[in-house]
């Protein structure tokens, strides 16, 4: 199975309780969750060291490092009512540890002892790290971004290097005041692979997700008065039993093309709260919460809402509660597996391949709520991956049509046992040229 590397977030004051991936979250004073981060004002500062630019081993000579910056920052400065203050500095070293920074937001690179320890035994695991300081107030005062000068950063798609500016993006999410999502394919995903894996660059994260994006406006608003923004969908959910159902998975389709637009996690109460929605009708699933979906419970529908800027829609759910006996863990291409989404292009027929537990192609049924995916009839087969995990491939054939964004499939037996893999296949403007053998062979 493909290794990893994470892009993991350093909390100052407060240690995260989150120890899985949530959909698209922001980051909280306290582990109660009352408070949550964002700077005061719309205006950004960041300071640019020329640990970047100067001469260093780590981006390869040839890297367009200035324009990965700026493209980077005005990802996010056109999803929201954001603007930066950018300047460059010859400043080097991160703020230490502490209640309070020394006021520069610092972006950097430099091997300097301070930058090293952000990373300690996970050097060789992680792409970067963002240091967050804040008041009581739950404002951001100081972000501290940090480059692992343990890795190597490129912007060609150099195999074995991070992509500098899918790098920057997440990490600027960070220091905007975003968690962690589990939706698979948007940028604030909690996993980032280097380039090469699928054998393919990793620029996903480049582009936000529709996640992103209503994580961000949650926090900030929108860019512009007049857009469709921004609606919100709150509820509570409860098991047969009573009790709150908490860490579930709760996401949001648009009803016509099937796309994710946002999710969230439930709380301890079973509350959950998705806002920044642009307006118009989504169907709303639940399943239980884990690193891609269920541990053990189906999905369920929650119901179909038209979402109306400036206002509020509610679901209160009394979940069925019915098990299954699969788990769907990654999803895969190229004959490898990992928890980072699958790039497809429209006009193309891509195999893709699904890996957990206990998963049988004679017992499943695969499908999309999307009509620009289909699945080619008879193409679900058994892999073998050893006695560890259980894996099945299937033939996707992609809408030449089909919108930018994340899709969903699920996996469903006879039974009606469920499973979504959410936002598992994303449609990017970088180029897959990879086409699946069973098109290939109908040709």
């Amino acid at each position: 199975m493909l290794k990893l590397s994470k892009i993991l977030l350093v909390w100052l004051l407060f240690v995260s309780s989150f120890g899985q991936a949530m959909g698209y979250a922001p980051q909280f004073t306290d582990d109660s969750q009352t408070l949550r981060l964002r700077w005061k004002t719309n205006s950004i500062p960041i300071a640019i060291s020329t640990s970047l630019t100067k001469p260093n081993p780590y981006i390869t000579p040839d890297a367009d490092i200035k324009g990965a910056i700026e493209r980077s920052l005005a990802t996010w400065e056109k999803s929201a009512d954001i603007k930066f203050e950018v300047a460059w500095t010859e400043k080097q070293t991160v703020s230490p540890s502490g209640k309070s920074g020394d006021g520069t937001s610092l972006l950097t690179i430099a091997q300097t002892p301070e930058n090293l320890l952000l990373f300690g035994s996970d050097a060789q695991e992680v792409s970067a790290r963002t240091r967050i300081f804040f008041n009581r107030k739950g404002n951001i005062t100081e972000a501290d971004i940090v480059l692992n000068p343990y890795e190597q950063f490129s912007t060609d798609g150099s195999t074995g290097t991070f992509d500098l500016e899918a790098t920057l993006t997440h990490e600027i999410g960070h220091l905007l005041g975003l968690e962690h999502t589990s939706v698979m394919g948007a940028t604030m995903h909690a996993h980032t692979g280097k380039n090469g894996v699928y054998n393919l660059p990793s620029f996903g994260a480049r582009t936000l997700a529709e996640d992103d994006v209503a994580g961000i406006r949650a926090l900030y608003g929108a860019k512009n008065a007049d857009d469709n923004c921004c609606g919100t969908i709150n509820g509570k959910l409860t098991m047969l039993n009573g009790k709150p159902a908490k860490n579930f998975q709760v996401w949001a389709e648009e009803t016509a093309s099937g796309r994710v637009a946002a999710g969230v996690l439930s709380n301890a109460d079973g509350s959950f709260q998705i806002e920044g929605l642009s307006g118009g009708r989504y169907k709303i699933y639940t399943q239980s919460g884990g690193k891609i979906a269920a541990k053990s419970y189906s999905v369920e529908k929650l119901g179909e809402v038209e979402v109306i800027k400036g206002r509020t829609q509610n679901i209160v759910k009394k979940l069925s509660g019915g098990k299954k006996n699969f788990d769907l863990q990654y999803v895969g291409f190229n004959g490898q597996i990992s928890e980072l989404a699958v790039p497809i292009n429209g006009g193309k027929s891509y195999l893709i391949y699904v890996g957990g537990k206990n998963l049988k192609a004679e017992n499943l049924i695969i499908g999309f709520n999307s009509p620009y995916l289909k699945v080619t009839p008879k193409s679900l087969t058994d892999q073998n991956y050893g006695d560890d995990i259980s894996v099945v491939s299937f033939e996707v054939k992609v809408a030449a049509e089909i919108l930018f964004g994340e899709y969903s499939f699920f996996l469903k037996t006879v039974n009606d046992e469920s499973q979504f893999a959410v936002g598992s296949l994303t449609v990017e403007p970088f180029v897959n040229p990879w086409s699946s053998y069973f098109l290939s062979l109908n040709e």
